[in-house]
């Protein structure tokens, strides 16, 4: 499942086992391991999607933000059935997991039609968003989904949020409105001539060497509205689906004892890696079909190809957008979701530097509080005390 920034973890998970924190590749423990690379994805992704969406010099077609999709779930899928080969230890007990899980519980896989759907749409306007925004910026900003998130979380799980979690909220919103009135068009017209210089300087001097960095070192040429509007929608879908898919698992999986939420038989937990597979029968399609609906990607495909602009930069961005779904799948398994907030906020910090020191250009003092702000509201949301427990009134009603 896709995923570029933090989530919101509603229920509170289970404690690692033992035999997971004792799994470690060379030195290291695989927690560390898996949050290093989690870090990693996050700013290299944003990064590299927010420098390939800019123009090229040359005249040259971009790439269209539904095909990058389209080849990011095709990656995914046979990632993941890899990866129950090798927990199910051959090809044919693969075949026979899915057979099972995947086509014999058809009717919690057509449950998956709607997050997959959502993470989709999710997916395209994260392309928009970097399209039109700094890669800092869409980092901060996608944090909103935790609004979202919560704001779900309450209405569909019907669960609670502590102060300290509201206040979070606030900082949380306090800090986006900073980082947007940094990059309004209406900040000081000295700051604005200084961009602008700054980017005719790096136009020059890339067409000179052949238009090789112009984009890495250019400033963001998009529409900041177009761009906010992008990820706040990316934010609404993902939190959506992120409660919708929590509150799906639960109720096809809680064993029958005194805790659970459904009814039904006990039965074995199914693996993130076939969630994943339920999600790819019902993602791939719709991406194609996203694509395809499209006129001007109509058009672009039948001039130009579906892998016009495919530079290997961009074939790097569909392998690293794949990895991050199976990435935050991993993070849950094997490490926890404080964690895994740190993990955002180191990432949000990487990107914001390697930024400022290619480009050249120092963040903002109003954007540095902003993200502050929101790292601030991260850790507050998501260290401590978990969540007061569901608001029922009898069992198996939230």
């Amino acid at each position: 499942m896709e995923d570029n920034s933090n989530e919101l973890e509603p229920v509170p998970r289970p404690a690692v086992a033992a035999s997971t924190e004792t799994l470690r590749v060379g030195p290291f423990p695989i927690k560390w391991v898996v949050l290093f690379l989690l870090v990693f994805q996050n700013a290299a992704t944003t990064m590299l999607v927010q420098r390939t969406r800019r123009p090229r010099l040359d005249g040259s077609p971009l790439y269209l933000a539904g095909a990058a999709v389209l080849v990011s779930e095709l990656f995914k899928l046979p990632a993941c059935l890899a990866l129950i080969t090798r927990d199910e230890g051959s090809i044919r007990g693969m075949a026979r997991e899915v057979q099972r899980k995947v086509f014999g519980r058809w009717k919690d896989t057509l449950r998956m039609g709607v997050p997959a759907l959502c993470y989709g749409l999710q997916n395209i306007l994260f392309f928009v968003a970097l399209s039109n925004l700094s890669a800092t910026s869409y980092q901060l900003w996608s944090q909103s989904k935790t609004l979202f998130t919560a704001f779900f979380f309450v209405r569909i799980l019907g669960q609670v949020l502590r102060v300290r979690q509201w206040l979070a909220l606030a900082l949380l919103t306090a800090g986006v409105g900073l980082v947007q009135l940094a990059e309004s068009p209406a900040a000081p017209a000295a700051a604005a001539k200084a961009a602008a210089a700054k980017a005719a300087a790096a136009k020059a001097t890339a067409a000179a060497a052949g238009g090789g960095a112009a984009s890495l070192a250019s400033a963001t040429t998009g529409v900041v509205w177009v761009g906010v509007s992008a990820v706040l929608a990316s934010c609404m879908l993902s939190g959506f689906a992120n409660i919708y898919l929590e509150k799906v698992i639960k109720e096809a999986e809680c064993e029958v004892d005194d805790s659970c939420e459904a009814e039904g038989a006990s039965q074995r937990s199914m693996s993130l890696w076939v969630r994943n597979v339920q999600l790819s029968l019902f993602s791939v399609p719709q991406a194609a079909t996203l694509l395809l609906l499209n006129s001007a990607s109509r058009a672009s495909i039948m001039s130009n190809g579906l892998f016009a602009g495919f530079t290997p930069a961009v074939w790097l961005v569909t392998a690293l957008t794949a990895a991050g779904g199976l990435l935050i799948a991993a993070v849950v398994k094997f490490a926890d979701n404080v964690l895994k907030t740190y993990a955002t906020a180191v990432s949000i910090l990487v990107t914001a530097s390697v930024t400022a020191f290619l480009t050249g250009v120092a963040p903002s003092v109003g954007f540095l509080q902003g993200m502050v702000l929101v790292i601030s509201s991260m850790l507050l949301f998501n260290v401590g005390p978990p969540s007061n427990t569901p608001k029922q009134e009898s069992k198996g009603k939230a």
